[in-house]
């Protein structure tokens, strides 16, 4: 009986005009998406690629000036040092916060760092108008089409009779609802497995998806994922089916539930975490820096009336030197300041966005395509060792200046320069930081399922 009934359900699917219309804006959406991603994840990766000549030639400049004092000054305080950052490999799939990482980063001075912003070298239609990828598809679009595949499942069949005719006989509630579901969600998988393939294949053949063992285990898991939430949404329309009467209420309701639930929690939870965990501006900060600044030039001046004409003594450099440090040291506490800030309130905001699948869904995805929360952290922690280590090969270089007082100047090249290394968390990395949202979108199914199935039971088929 219920593989009849289930061979009912698909069959009535797959000759439905719905199916149709679905199959059709899957592959379009879908492969539309991976065909804009994957072009313009080739365009940055060419763009990398000429950043770092750029830069290496720059440096090469650099290091052919004939004095060594004028390579130091150029090198350490004039233009400094440039570090091309490369974006993830898995970007084609979702391009996360990936637009907000600099194109490229500049260390001189005393750990200063200065940003190539990433708008200044992609095209500013980027950030006005949002990146159409995978990860973007399936939030909007392709959660709104399984409820729009669903949402009649229940009180589309009664307001039709069948319901009823079929219950007249002796069959399990039970299987006809499971019946619903697995041919329901089979039918809708169909088409989205077929768009992610042409996919696939089109990425393949461009050169930016190589099958190896780790892309095909990520890819693989991303679309576990995706087939996850699209599961969430096709539970929610049957269990809003499973309550209703009729089929255009049954419809509301589920459209309001996903504006909610995919348009303004998500967006509202950024809002709300700034309200409850506010985080100093960035003026503010620099405003904090600047008195460090003036502090410490304060005291070289009391140093300098002080030794008098000794002012350009060993000592007094090696205490000008202390200074330096002190300050830099301050500046970068009131960096790390700002930085937990931040990150009380970016971990406050993300915490609200869980309240719905939406979020959990984007939060996972950018997890697994390295292109999240974890991505951004990798690139702050390795720029602040560069400018660590710049700082360490800048005070190296003064100390030797001054045993040999300017006689013997170190070899410096690009080979013991320190160089901007951003490493992305690994598959067991990104795995672990995306279990959480998968466990809740496990939750989830499982709640509005079991939903549907107690209000099915006793669902009134007159």
């Amino acid at each position: 009986m219920f593989l009849t009934l289930l061979r009912k359900e698909i069959l009535g699917h797959i000759l439905s005009l719905r199916f149709g219309v679905t199959f059709a804006l899957f592959l379009v959406l879908v492969f539309a998406s991976m065909y804009v991603a994957v072009n313009k994840h080739r365009n940055d990766v060419d763009s990398y690629a000429d950043r770092v000549r750029a830069n290496e030639e720059a440096l090469e400049q650099v290091l052919a000036e004939d004095r060594s004092w004028d390579r130091y000054r150029r090198l350490f305080y004039d233009e400094g040092k440039n570090d091309a950052v490369r974006g993830s490999p898995y970007a084609w799939l979702g391009e996360g916060l990936q637009g907000a990482l600099p194109a490229t980063v500049n260390t001189k001075g005393y750990g200063r760092t200065e940003n190539f912003e990433a708008a200044l070298v992609r095209s500013p239609l980027l950030e006005l108008l949002r990146t159409l990828d995978f990860v973007y598809v399936v939030n909007v679009m392709l959660s709104l089409l399984a409820i729009l595949f669903m949402f009649d499942a229940v009180c589309g069949e009664k307001e039709d009779g069948t319901l009823r005719l079929m219950l007249s006989n002796a069959v399990p509630r039970h299987d006809v609802l499971l019946g619903k579901w697995i041919g329901g969600y089979l039918v809708l998988q169909l088409p989205f497995l077929v768009a992610v393939g042409g996919g696939l294949l089109y990425a393949y053949t461009q050169g930016v998806f190589q099958p190896d063992r780790e892309s095909l285990l990520r890819v693989g898991l991303l679309m576990g994922v995706a087939a996850l939430y699209i599961a969430a949404f096709f539970n929610l329309s049957l269990f809003v089916s499973a309550t209703t009467q009729r089929a255009s209420t049954s419809l509301l309701v589920c459209l309001f539930l996903w504006v909610v639930f995919v348009l303004v929690v998500p967006n509202l939870a950024p809002v709300t975490a700034k309200i409850l965990e506010p985080t100093p501006t960035p003026q503010s900060i620099q405003a904090e820096k600047e008195a460090v600044d003036n502090e410490i030039e304060l005291k070289k001046d009391r140093v300098t009336q002080i030794s008098g004409d000794l002012q350009y003594g060993e000592a007094v450099e090696e205490e000008m030197e202390e200074l330096d440090r002190e300050g830099a040291q301050r500046k970068r506490k009131w960096d790390q300041y700002y930085l937990q800030r931040r990150a009380k309130q970016t971990d406050l905001a993300a915490t609200l966005g869980r309240l719905t699948p939406s979020a959990c869904w984007v939060y996972a995805a950018t997890s697994i395509t390295n292109t999240g929360l974890e991505s951004y952290e990798a690139f702050e922690k390795a720029r602040r060792q560069l400018a660590e280590a710049f700082d360490q090969k800048r005070e190296e270089i003064g100390r030797l200046m001054r045993r040999s007082r300017g006689s013997e100047w170190p070899d410096v090249t690009a080979q013991n320069l320190p160089s901007f290394h951003m490493r992305y968390p690994t598959l067991q990395g990104s795995l672990q930081h995306a279990l959480n949202d998968i466990l809740i979108l496990v939750i989830v199914n499982v709640l509005f399922f079991m939903l549907a199935f107690v209000f099915f039971l006793r669902y009134d088929v007159r």
